[in-house]
């Protein structure tokens, strides 16, 4: 079933909370981040402020966060799913950051950076702690990234090597899962398949991770260029956060991290009680 929400905007990034079934999305042309739910009814903004180009966004289900990179700003930043309590996690060594994902049961962040003259894949703890570069070499323009919760398999879709690759964060080996893409833009995962949108062929394209065989692509009957693309999992996938109870018995923002959680506080929050712990 195919439904517009949003006419007229240009869309780049799209998540889906699978708690309460809502719809996030980036728009670069307000600039602003909304959401409305996934059976239909009025789109809600929730942020609109401080924002120069948002591109990639992410959920964490489990803590009832979102994260999102921004390529003007030079930025990546948490809220809440209501856009309250945000907080800059990065500032610096980012130039072109567009796709981001969080992996909330364990507690880790990934994102690209397209920039061209040192294109890279980097990862944190989700509270911004341990940054470090995951992939810097052999990389284009890496548009996309997605990873599968249950198997934690992180895949990117890079408009410049006109490749699709996948690694598993905690070993070294890359693996081509498709090469001469024309120019693959976002990228998702459901099951042992990935779909990825392309700019050139005006498609979603289905293609198998194990096999590297493209099954099948869909082609909207409104031939446009498309963006981003998400997952609408009918349920959550199994996983635990010590955000997810209580918030983590955080005053504020509870931000998960491997085995645990920092508690931290948003910005310009003059005259809040807010305690910042680990």
């Amino acid at each position: 079933r195919s439904s517009d929400l949003v006419p007229d905007r240009i869309i780049v990034g799209v998540a889906y909370d699978c708690v309460d079934k809502m719809v996030y999305w980036t728009d670069i042309s307000g600039p602003s981040i909304s959401r409305a739910s996934i059976s239909g009814g009025e789109p809600t903004v929730v942020i609109k402020t401080g924002l120069g180009s948002p591109e990639g966004i992410t959920i964490d289900h489990l803590g009832r966060n979102i994260f999102w990179t921004d390529s003007q700003e030079d930025k990546i930043e948490v809220a809440k799913l209501d856009g309250s309590q945000r907080r800059v996690l990065f500032d610096t060594d980012l130039v072109n950051p567009r796709g981001i994902v969080a992996d909330p049961a364990k507690g880790n962040l990934y994102w690209t950076d397209w920039n061209r003259d040192a294109p890279k894949i980097e990862t944190s703890y989700m509270d911004g702690t341990n940054r470090r570069i995951l992939v810097r070499d052999d990389l284009g323009l890496p548009n996309g990234l997605t990873m599968d919760p249950y198997s934690s398999v992180l895949c990117w879709a890079d408009a410049g090597t006109k490749r699709v690759e996948c690694l598993n964060p905690n070993q070294p080996s890359r693996r081509k899962v498709l090469e001469g893409v024309r120019y693959p833009f976002g990228i998702t995962s459901y099951g042992k398949n990935l779909y990825y949108t392309d700019w050139m062929r005006d498609a979603v394209i289905e293609v198998d991770r194990t096999s590297s065989k493209e099954n099948d692509d869909f082609e909207p009957s409104k031939r446009s260029r498309i963006y981003g693309i998400t997952t609408a999992y009918a349920q959550c996938p199994p996983g635990y956060s010590y955000c997810a109870v209580n918030n983590g018995g955080c005053t504020h923002l509870c931000l998960a991290t491997p085995g645990g959680r920092s508690c931290r506080c948003p910005e310009n929050i003059l005259g809040v009680d807010c305690i910042e712990r680990i």
